[in-house]
């Protein structure tokens, strides 16, 4: 089981922003240096929680969500505002505002139609 992911970023509030607007996302903790500038900017999605840290930009390959059929309005609106990188018959690709490789899996389930890239 996952507990977290973590990615750096330059500005984690500026890119928080984007993780904000995945449907099932919810902020659920920020830290702060002296300075009063964000440190860290957590986000919970579901049973995980993706930590934006400050510092030199880095991720994983990709990071794939899970496509919820109860939340498939949400997913289309949020589709419709991102450019679409490239898809399989189970997941679309996209980018976040760093340039991190992102995705919404359907597996085991193939795409649903209004999802596909036309």
């Amino acid at each position: 089981m996952i507990h977290h992911i973590a990615i750096g970023t330059p500005h984690p509030s500026h890119l928080a922003k984007f993780y904000l607007k995945i449907p099932g996302s919810k902020k659920i903790k920020e830290f702060y240096y002296e300075s009063g500038e964000v440190r860290s900017l957590w986000i919970g999605f579901g049973s995980f929680i993706l930590m934006l840290e400050e510092g030199e930009k880095q991720s994983p390959r990709a990071l794939v969500f899970s496509y919820s059929k109860t939340e498939s309005s949400a997913w289309t609106q949020f589709l419709n505002q991102v450019k679409i990188q490239n898809q399989t018959d189970y997941t679309i690709y996209f980018l976040d505002s760093d340039g991190n490789h992102l995705g919404v899996s359907t597996y085991p389930e193939k795409l649903e139609p209004h999802l596909e890239m036309s």
